[in-house]
């Protein structure tokens, strides 16, 4: 081996201390670590995770890695991975449960050191609940599936929902739909069929308690799974001889064609029209008129996601599973204000 002629010391010597495993004295180490630097020589990862059980890698499991959410996350993971000496290999899936389940075990296969997933269905979970059986450390973000005991890093997407209606209440607003990214009619939602989300469910139970309460009307619009799709749904809601006046979309890649179907329609903001969204986006800064939004902080989910999850395989980490961080209401100016006032409903 050239490393080891390079650096006087035997084969087997340069061995453990490139492979990460046995005991060599510091100065033999940093003899074969500066042999190693002069020629270029990078480990084999693969052979190092065999012999110590450790591949200092995270698997990240993401639904969509083009919304900007998610990519934010993702950049907040990678920097406290690095800080902690781990790299992180990426997997996006379009929101399909068997792609996720692939991925996962592929990560496995792997030996990654422990998975980050933002889960596509609150109840297809056997491949979750695969990971936390076997002991290697999962962190939940954003999503919480149904009945799966590990970390989960997110915000209070019922509280922010809540939050956003009484807002628009207080505006006089007695008429409101939401627009959401899945295929699950109101029928069936009244029939007990669960949203495959949870972020969305939560919202949903927010939006409709919070209306119901006041005694105003309440819209839920599914259907928009692609952009356009949901300019066809908010296209037809426009239609209508009598639309509600206010529509609230569940996240920022439905907030923009959202946003573009009422301007299509020949509709202004907020004068004929008021809308807000669930999840902020750097257009919704500079559009006119700056669309109200909650501010989630995505890149702070997903460096915090990441820290916990280096902290579990290191066999530490807090002593609570449950890791909420704090959103910001972002209130700009695509809200009118009606001229009857109404209830916002109990606190």
């Amino acid at each position: 081996m050239d490393v080891a002629r390079l650096a006087g010391v035997s084969r087997s010597t340069a061995a453990r201390v490139l492979g990460g495993y046995g005991s060599v004295t510091g100065e033999l180490s940093r003899m074969v670590e500066a042999a190693a630097e002069t020629l270029g020589y990078r480990g084999n990862a693969l052979a190092r995770s065999v012999s110590s059980g450790r591949s200092n890698t995270i698997g990240v499991v993401v639904s969509d890695i083009e919304n900007p959410f998610f990519a934010r996350a993702v950049q907040g993971m990678t920097a406290a991975a690095k800080r902690g000496g781990y790299d992180v290999i990426l997997a996006s899936t379009a929101e399909n449960a068997e792609a996720e389940r692939d991925a996962v075990q592929v990560f496995l296969d792997k030996r990654v050191d422990g998975l980050i997933i933002a889960a596509s269905s609150r109840v297809d979970t056997a491949h979750l609940l695969d990971v936390v059986n076997m002991g290697r450390p999962l962190v939940l973000l954003d999503r919480r599936p149904d009945g799966v005991d590990a970390d989960w890093v997110g915000t209070d997407s019922y509280a922010e929902a809540r939050h956003m209606v009484r807002h628009l209440i207080e505006h006089g607003h007695r008429s409101i739909a939401f627009i959401a990214g899945t295929t699950k009619t109101p029928e069936q939602l009244e029939a007990g069929h669960p949203l495959p989300i949870s972020t969305i469910a939560d919202r949903v139970r927010a939006i409709s308690e919070t209306a119901r309460e006041a005694g105003i009307a309440y819209e839920f619009l599914p259907g928009a799974m692609t952009p356009a799709e949901a300019q066809s749904v908010v296209g037809e809601m426009l239609s209508r001889a009598e639309p509600p006046t206010a529509l609230i979309a569940s996240y920022n890649r439905l907030a923009l064609p959202a946003f573009q179907a009422i301007r299509a329609a020949g509709l202004r903001i907020p004068e004929d029209m008021s809308f807000v969204s669930m999840d902020d986006a750097e257009w919704m800064t500079v559009s006119s008129p700056g669309v109200t939004a909650v501010a989630l902080p995505a890149y702070e989910l997903g460096e915090r996601a990441a820290e916990i999850l280096i902290a579990r395989a290191n066999g530490a980490g807090p002593e609570t599973t449950s890791h909420l961080l704090p959103s910001v209401f972002m209130d700009r100016e695509s809200v009118a204000r009606l001229n009857a006032p109404v209830r916002s409903g109990k606190a």
